[in-house]
């Protein structure tokens, strides 16, 4: 889907020692991605088919746990997958995935310490995903209607009856739960998901939709039919760029989630895989990625290859103070438990 039109890099990249010269011939073969919509932009993409000879076919998700149904179906139909944190476990647990070759991606060493030490995408001694997009979850809102104001609760007023939206992904239920002052999001007991269950079902009649896809709570605000949602940085941004007045704001504490690149467990490409892991890694690629997506990038080199705006607006000159201080996504030991519950909210 078209939304903009960016000056797109023409760099030729480089993979850590080896030169373009001698990179192996992938002419004719298709590189398959199951990814979100916005992760795979010709920002980025175009360069590494055209330097490669190679396309990229691109499946997009409307939701975290799709992916896990299409990997658990077959992944035969996909080299690489993008798996957010709090799946990230057990998409490697399950065997959906194989470990990397950490010497075929040295972009890998230049990335956040942090990010790069997170406990999800590792198991054994050996890494399994590459954190690429960097992302906090934010409250969106048209910045008319609502001039004023940063607290979450704005989805739970009454004066904004019919013209609210909030995301059908359990996530959700996180959000809920950190503005309820709930300190363990990810693992609550009964009575905690009961209170957040309670909050939300006495919050539906103000809703008026749960929305999956991005694109389609872009659509809801371009329409002027909400005015407040749960939502991503990704979609402020391009709400902006289509201009359509809105702002975000983040939770107390800001809540935020990492995007890894993983390469699907018996990929017939899985060198041209781990060379578009490394690409995307790249000081070039992640500050695309800023400037396109509005998700911060997690390889702090990227400040000389994006624009000074973006730098600015992202507040990258906290990025470490920000990262320090996230609530990560992280694996949901009840899961099927969560999913119940947003499903009967939305059955109430």
């Amino acid at each position: 889907m078209q939304r903009r039109t960016f000056i797109q890099a023409t760099a030729t990249f480089t993979f850590g020692a080896v030169a373009a010269g001698s990179l192996p011939a992938f002419g004719g073969e298709e590189l398959r991605l199951l990814t979100w919509e916005g992760y795979a932009e010709n920002a980025w993409v175009k360069n590494f088919e055209a330097e490669h000879g190679v396309r990229l076919s691109k499946t997009y998700v409307g939701s975290n746990d799709e992916y896990m149904a299409k990997l658990a179906a077959g992944g035969g139909d996909y080299d690489l997958v993008v798996i957010v944190s709090s799946l990230a476990r057990r998409a490697i647990d399950a065997g959906f995935v194989e470990p990397l070759d950490l010497s075929q991606i040295p972009n890998f060493e230049n990335i956040f310490p942090r990010v790069k030490n997170v406990p999800f995408i590792a198991k054994d001694g050996q890494i399994y995903a590459a954190p690429t997009f960097l992302f906090v979850s934010p409250v969106t809102v048209n910045a008319k209607a609502l001039p004023e104001g940063n607290d979450f609760g704005v989805l739970f007023d009454r004066k904004n009856a019919g013209r609210i939206a909030m995301w059908d992904d359990v996530s959700t239920l996180g959000d809920v739960a950190n503005w309820m002052g709930i300190d363990d999001i990810w693992n609550m007991t009964d009575d905690q998901l009961a209170a957040v269950r309670a909050k939300l079902v006495e919050q539906k009649p103000l809703v008026r939709t749960y929305w999956s896809q991005q694109g389609e709570a872009m659509d809801l605000f371009a329409n002027n039919e909400v005015i407040a949602a749960n939502s991503s940085s990704y979609i402020t941004k391009i709400l902006k760029e289509r201009g359509v007045p809105v702002r975000e704001f983040l939770g107390k504490p800001p809540l935020g989630g990492i995007d890894s690149h993983f390469v699907v467990k018996g990929s017939p490409n899985r060198e041209l895989a781990h060379r578009f892991i490394n690409h995307i890694l790249s000081a070039e690629s992640q500050g695309s990625i800023a400037d396109v997506t509005g998700y911060m990038p997690t390889n702090p080199a990227s400040k000389a290859h994006m624009r000074p705006e973006t730098w600015t607006e992202l507040g990258l000159d906290d990025i470490s103070r920000e990262i320090d201080s996230m609530k990560f996504w992280d694996d949901i030991p009840r899961r099927a438990r969560y999913i119940e519950v947003l499903n009967e909210v939305k059955a109430a």
